[in-house]
């Protein structure tokens, strides 16, 4: 039957032969090739997702769990949890896991699907070698910053985007946001808003704390307080405990400073217990 016959069918176009092209043909043509696109972006959504990996980190020689150890892959970075356990995202082919914690040898595993679940990883302590080795009662707490800031330089450089990697000049195909003379990135967009709720930044959070600790424990240290004040055991603890200066105020302070803080510290002390024995 011909086009121009069949009932709200308008014929489009007209071939040499005479024969016509229908608008039913081309929307039963359509929809075949609409649910293909379709499934084809359905199934590479999927695929972005990758697998998900699980496992424990353990000291290889104790075989003790190692809390705190930094796991990474192409997709993801996350710390083992108390009992050594972590969780972590990976692309489904070609991906990586590395762990790496101070005092222990990296650990890079390829992976595979085989691979992905329950995966018991043996850290390796490193061995320092050295030509003099000196035994004392305090570390180098510099020399430990920098050791610190060297295995873990990629997250304590990290920062969130500026307004340079947000925007790049229109015309281009880097963004989806075009604005006048300039193109807004998306992703770099985003990430400056996350980027003090992601992992990353936490752990540098960790990292720069840890490392103040430490610059307060060098300066107000146990055996500088007990010199002055001449306590012991539980009465110096609560007396550092109590009266432990804050890393801004310290900075603040020269050596002489921070003794006569301590001086006056234990006054305060010694009087507050005068008070309360009233």
């Amino acid at each position: 039957m011909s086009c121009h016959k069949l009932k709200n069918v308008k014929p489009i176009s007209s071939s040499p032969s005479g024969s016509y092209v229908c608008n039913d043909l081309i929307i039963k043509t359509y929809k075949p090739m609409r649910g293909l696109l379709t499934l084809l972006l359905i199934s590479a959504c999927l695929s972005s997702f990758g697998q998900s990996i699980s496992g424990i980190v353990v000291d290889k020689k104790t075989e003790q769990p190692l809390t705190g150890a930094w796991v990474t892959t192409s997709k993801a970075n996350v710390i083992t949890g108390i009992q050594g356990e972590f969780n972590i995202n990976a692309a489904k082919t070609g991906d990586t896991l590395r762990i790496k914690m101070q005092g222990y040898k990296l650990y890079v595993l390829p992976l595979n699907l085989a691979n992905s679940k329950n995966i018991r990883i043996g850290l390796e302590a490193a061995i320092i070698e050295l030509n003099e080795v000196h035994v004392t009662a305090k570390r180098d707490r510099i020399k430990d910053s920098l050791n610190n800031r060297k295995m873990f330089a990629k997250e304590f450089n990290s920062s969130a985007p500026k307004l340079k990697d947000m925007i790049a000049p229109s015309g281009g195909n880097v963004g989806l946001l075009p604005m006048v003379g300039i193109t807004i990135v998306p992703s770099q967009f985003i990430r400056a808003l996350t980027y003090k709720h992601s992992r990353e930044y936490k752990f540098k959070k960790v990292l720069i704390r840890d490392e103040q600790n430490r610059y307060i424990d060098s300066r107000f240290s146990e055996s500088l307080v007990s010199t002055i004040t001449n306590l012991k055991g539980d009465s110096l603890l609560n007396f550092m405990d109590r009266y432990r200066p804050g890393i801004d105020q310290i900075k603040k302070m020269s050596d002489y400073d921070i003794r006569v803080y301590i001086k006056v510290s234990q006054q305060k002390m010694m009087g507050d217990g005068a008070v309360k024995t009233k």
